[in-house]
């Protein structure tokens, strides 16, 4: 089947559709329709469940559609030392997993929510000698000093500056 026949460059959207899901040929090949249904029989419900669908998919390929406390193949864990006191002295210390066969440079931030972000420290990982297809991660951790001028509420965050949805992040309270 050619590649035109799946792109109708006048519609936004093209649906294929199985038209005999048992319809196979020798070479296992569907054949398939690219007609678009009617508008209206595609509902909202049916358009939530496809994105629902692609976000699944996406996930899979491991592209993040958002993240929590960590969406990182690199950062395996962050820890806070040091007392949480105004002007006290404390550390930041993040490990990492490197799989990567070329260097790799980090960044670490502390994060005052709806105030400030401040640079702790950058650091770059060396390639990971393993160029194999699965390679052995080399261990490795980062450390970084800082004191807090104001109390409150703040948030470790550690990234890779090319790919920032690659982070790790610790929340912590300063009294």
């Amino acid at each position: 089947m050619s590649m035109s026949n799946w792109f109708v460059l006048s519609e936004r959207f093209v649906s294929p559709r199985v038209m005999n899901p048992a319809a196979c040929d020798g070479d296992m090949k569907l054949r398939v329709s690219t007609r678009r249904p009617p508008p209206s029989t595609l509902s909202l419900a049916a358009r939530l469940a496809a994105l629902a669908v692609a976000a699944l998919l996406l996930a899979g390929c491991g592209i993040s559609l958002g993240g929590g406390a960590s969406s990182s193949e690199l950062f395996s864990k962050v820890r806070i030392s040091g007392e949480p006191v105004v002007g006290g002295e404390m550390t930041l210390e993040v490990t990492e997993e490197q799989r990567y066969p070329v260097a790799v440079d980090i960044s670490c931030f502390l994060v005052q929510p709806g105030h400030s972000r401040r640079l702790l420290g950058r650091d770059t990982l060396p390639a990971n000698p393993d160029t194999s297809v699965e390679p052995t991660p080399v261990a490795g951790a980062s450390t970084f000093r800082f004191r807090v001028q104001r109390q409150g509420r703040y948030v470790a965050l550690c990234n890779t500056p090319l790919d920032p949805d690659n982070f790790i992040s610790k929340q912590f309270r300063v009294k």
